[in-house]
């Protein structure tokens, strides 16, 4: 019966379900672009084999944070005990200029080749085993600007040739590059200072102690698990994340206005319809049932449609937009479509007010 009360009016159906399907789709690319975002944050961290990090004390992670330390205290760190490998990294920003065009800034990390603590692990194409004045590029970065393995890109004007290409290095308002640490020092003009001493503990060590040790041999310095350092670059979205969630709470609304709209005509239209089923022994229980199944039907149908709107449109917009990166999780389109279920719920409320209103003796209204 919902069914069949849906498609008797099947142009507003149609209208209703691509607003929804529209509402869905802008749901899921919010969802997609944090996620991405996520991604492109942590995944550096997380991907590399270093158990510690040991920056400036008051600095916390890479994103926001200044940290300068001697280089000399690698080597300090090395000699304690726990440690089976200690290496620099260090971190710049940095504007590139590639085919006559000034880039994005970047954030350009010098590691170093020979313990490979801090290069990325994530590549696409290429190689990490880098000569000096060669660089990995974040495959997004390359793709807006046209450059290929091969090509060349100015640093400070200071050609680099591209080595590499990795994924997971993109946070939407810029991408990671990686070099030698030896010409992240060139570049940064200042000898003997690195940004971060990255660590791995030895086998059967325990990272907790070996951190305690650290710190109490460098009081001035802030020691890290890998865990808790990636966590902190995850902090720094709290900024981004309320913006998405009130964009996605009026995108809600707007969806269940859409289908409040829809069914409150319907029932208007269909007052006779109604009159009849209460004429003939239909409850009110039985009238709201139909109702919010119509809600129910019209709102998983547009989320279908939403979905699918979103898969065809993804490789366009990478296409349009390379350092966009959108990532889809079952977890998100899980919550999407319990929202538009309970928003679909919800918005029965207004159609079901006028539903009381009609009388059985209205079928026999000429």
């Amino acid at each position: 019966m919902a069914r069949r009360l849906l498609l008797r009016q099947k142009g507003r159906l149609f209208v209703t379900i691509g607003g929804v399907g529209a509402t869905v789709c802008l749901l899921l690319f919010l969802f997609g672009v944090y996620e991405g975002v996520k991604d492109g944050v942590t995944r550096y961290v997380h991907t590399t084999d270093a158990d510690l990090w040991v920056c400036q004390k008051n600095a916390n992670n890479l994103l926001k944070s200044s940290s300068y330390l001697p280089a000399g205290v690698v080597d300090e760190i090395a000699s304690v005990d726990g440690v089976a490998v200690a290496a620099p990294l260090s971190r710049l920003f940095i504007r590139a200029t590639a085919g006559g065009r000034t880039t994005s800034t970047l954030f350009l990390f010098g590691f170093d080749p020979s313990r490979k603590l801090g290069a990325p692990r994530t590549l696409t194409a290429g190689t990490t085993e880098l000569r000096p004045h060669e660089i990995v590029l974040d495959r997004t970065f390359a793709a807006e600007y046209r450059l290929a393995l091969g090509a060349t890109v100015d640093l400070q004007g200071v050609p680099f040739r591209v080595a590499g290409l990795s994924d997971g290095t993109n946070t939407l308002l810029s991408q990671f590059a990686f070099v030698r640490g030896d010409n992240a020092e060139t570049l940064l003009g200042i000898p003997g200072i690195v940004s971060y001493c990255l660590v791995k503990v030895a086998r059967g060590a325990d990272a907790g102690a070996v951190a305690r040790r650290i710190r109490d041999r460098l009081p001035n310095v802030a020691v890290f698990p890998r865990g808790e350092f990636e966590q902190n670059n995850l902090d720094q979205m709290d900024g981004v994340l309320p913006v998405f969630a009130a964009i996605g709470v009026f995108g809600a609304l707007l969806g269940g206005l859409i289908v409040a709209l829809m069914l409150y005509g319907s029932v208007l239209e269909r007052r006779e319809d109604y009159a009849m089923l209460k004429a003939i022994g239909a409850s009110d229980l039985y009238l709201a049932g139909l109702v919010i199944r119509q809600a129910l039907l019209a709102s998983i149908l547009g989320f279908v449609c939403g979905a699918l709107l979103a898969g065809m449109a993804t490789p366009l917009l990478k296409r349009l937009v390379p350092q966009l990166t959108l990532l889809y999780t079952w977890q998100a389109a899980l919550a999407i479509l319990a929202g538009a279920v309970m928003v679909g719920a919800l918005a029965a409320v207004i159609p079901l007010r006028v539903l009381r209103r009609v009388y059985p003796a209205e079928v026999f209204r000429a």
